[in-house]
């Protein structure tokens, strides 16, 4: 997809989304190669992105609340300030993305693997779902998610 096509859909989406879906049309990018393009900033509110290729794309400030991110490949994306709760990133491969101030509340992890995530805290996952199928970082536990004091990584 090219700039221009990219720049129309988030247009439409905006419209969609501004009009609780009388107006515009919902961003669908299912099975796309994204790859590195630019979402910076954007409402993407309930946009699908099932199965797409998104190696290092730019969602730094995004709105990605109820975002389809499933089968999604996310590696290297950079996630920075955005908001991604009650987004659903199962099953999603999202090694060496950057999370820095990401919010989390909500989102779906069940089975994401975020192994060499970068910029990710206990604080950030504590209130999204997860399961023994998530891989995170190997200085997250999922188990000391489950407990109210998670052990600070800078003592332990």
């Amino acid at each position: 997809m090219d700039k221009a096509s990219l720049a129309e859909a988030l247009k439409a989406h905006r419209v969609w989304f501004d009009s609780l879906g009388h107006e515009g049309t919902q961003a669908v990018f299912n099975g796309k190669d994204l790859s590195g393009a630019d979402f910076s900033e954007a409402l993407l509110v309930e946009a699908q992105f099932q199965g797409a290729l998104l190696c290092g794309a730019n969602f730094a400030g995004a709105d990605l609340r109820g975002a389809n991110f499933q089968d999604a490949n996310l590696e290297g994306a950079l996630f920075f300030d955005s908001n991604l709760e009650e987004a659903d990133l199962m099953w999603s491969v999202a090694k060496k993305a950057r999370w820095k101030g990401a919010k989390f509340n909500g989102t779906y992890l069940q089975g994401a693997d975020l192994r060499e995530a970068a910029d990710l805290q206990y604080e950030q996952l504590a209130k999204a779902m997860l399961d023994e199928d998530t891989h995170l970082p190997a200085d997250i536990l999922i188990d000391d998610l489950k407990r109210e004091d998670p052990p600070d990584p800078i003592t332990s």
